[in-house]
């Protein structure tokens, strides 16, 4: 079927095209800025205002050299993937757990449970409660500390059981009927029917701790080894701390030079991991939430 344009369709499309360039623009403006400022002419750099849309004097990579000559940005990429990696695939696979026993029509005080899911989005016990009760078991100074606080979102397992919820019963009475367990329904049967918003939670969780520093700074405060790598980022971004990632000559230049030139370097290499795995997932994203936000 061909659509025919009118003249009110035709001023519909201009502006909505128009609409969403802009709003493509204003997205990817911010990033193009910081890209090429990575890799300007650090004096010149210095001394520039505004936007930079093409690199400032001779391009150079020494922003880059010197940031990866630093062994605090490489031991903090190399914490932060530890964290991801492991943090995404045991937090998805205990969250897509808990979302399919939830959904379970003849599971006892499914209800109660489902409740109490809810109740841990609408209250928490705090900052100081949680540290003291880490410190407790031994999470404070350690791996533990940021891997197993983060592992389950009430938010995510809601989302999880709703996906299952909405998958039709017969699915899992086929199963039982040729000797499938509950286990087996689970991994064979009714996962693949919602790998869409599998594939969600999983970018959520991978983001959310990518882009996490807080927890970091307040149970690894004393060992700089163990830091991700944003708690770095902080510390150079926010804090205006350049002097461990210069040493030597380089160091009587940060004032003035390449200080300015290493934030935007740093700012790439935080940014670029996740750019390069978002449009993987993209797909997933508008059936995957939508799978599992429609009926609770």
């Amino acid at each position: 079927m061909i659509e025919r344009l009118t003249p009110s369709r035709v001023v519909y499309n201009i502006f909505n095209y128009s609409l969403l360039i802009l709003f493509c623009l204003v997205c990817i403006m911010p990033l193009w800025h910081v890209l090429m400022s990575s890799i300007s002419n650090p004096r010149m750099l210095f001394a520039t205002s505004g936007i930079v849309w093409l690199p400032v004097g001779e391009p150079t990579l020494k922003g880059y050299e010197l940031v990866f000559r630093n062994n605090s940005i490489v031991s903090g990429y190399g914490n932060t993937l530890f964290y991801v990696i492991i943090n995404t695939a045991l937090g998805t696979a205990l969250t897509t757990i808990a979302g399919f026993v939830l959904s379970r029509p003849n599971l006892k005080l499914q209800r109660h449970f489902t409740l109490f899911v809810l109740f841990t989005l609408i209250f928490s016990g705090g900052l100081i409660p949680s540290y003291m009760i880490n410190r407790s078991l031994g999470l404070v100074g350690n791996r533990l500390g940021i891997i197993i606080p983060g592992l389950i979102n009430g938010f995510y397992i809601i989302i999880m059981r709703s996906a299952f919820v909405q998958l039709p019963a017969s699915y899992e009475e086929s199963a039982k009927m040729d000797g499938a367990g509950p286990v087996t329904v689970m991994v064979r049967i009714l996962a693949p029917l919602v790998k869409a918003t599998i594939v969600v939670i999983a970018m959520f969780i991978l983001i959310l701790q990518w882009n996490s520093w807080f927890q970091a700074s307040i149970y690894l405060a004393r060992r700089r080894d163990l830091w991700p790598l944003q708690l770095f980022m902080r510390e150079i971004l926010v804090q205006n701390d350049t002097s461990r990632i210069m040493s030597g000559s380089d160091a009587a230049n940060a004032a003035d030079n390449f200080a300015h030139l290493v934030k935007y370097c740093v700012s790439i290499i935080g940014t670029l991991p996740i750019l390069c795995a978002y449009p993987f997932a993209q797909k997933y994203f508008v059936k995957g939430v939508t799978l599992g936000g429609i009926k609770g």
